[in-house]
């Protein structure tokens, strides 16, 4: 370990966690550019999902379950946003390079006017 506290054979790879509001994600998903990941759990997500998500609940969380794509950003949502920014961070330190979550959660997709489904 050096003095900054890395082995030399770690990677200084930078990864990011992006922040997005609810019309950028209805861009992205009218452009069919994104993996969405609903964090909350089950019960949350039968009373409505934003449409084209994939239930992952925080509860049971692993990065493995995520399906990747070069040509697909990962976006993560909940209700508010804590939880998809905890699971952002797990995927994160599993190496995914760049992820994504909405903003105030499904909170802030509803208040913008877009459709949830049941």
């Amino acid at each position: 370990m050096n003095f900054f506290g890395f082995n030399r054979s770690q990677s200084l790879q930078t990864n990011t966690l992006q922040t997005i509001d609810a019309q950028t994600l209805k861009q992205w998903l009218d452009q069919q550019t994104v993996i969405l990941v609903d964090v909350r759990e089950a019960d949350e997500y039968a009373t409505g999902h934003i449409p084209g998500a994939t239930l992952v609940p925080l509860s049971t969380f692993d990065p493995k379950q995520i399906p990747q794509s070069q040509n697909q950003k990962i976006v993560l949502y909940c209700r508010s946003g804590q939880r998809s920014t905890m699971a952002s961070q797990k995927l994160l330190k599993a190496g995914f390079s760049e992820v994504t979550h909405l903003e105030g959660g499904i909170g802030a997709w509803r208040k913008a006017g877009y459709p949830v489904q049941a």
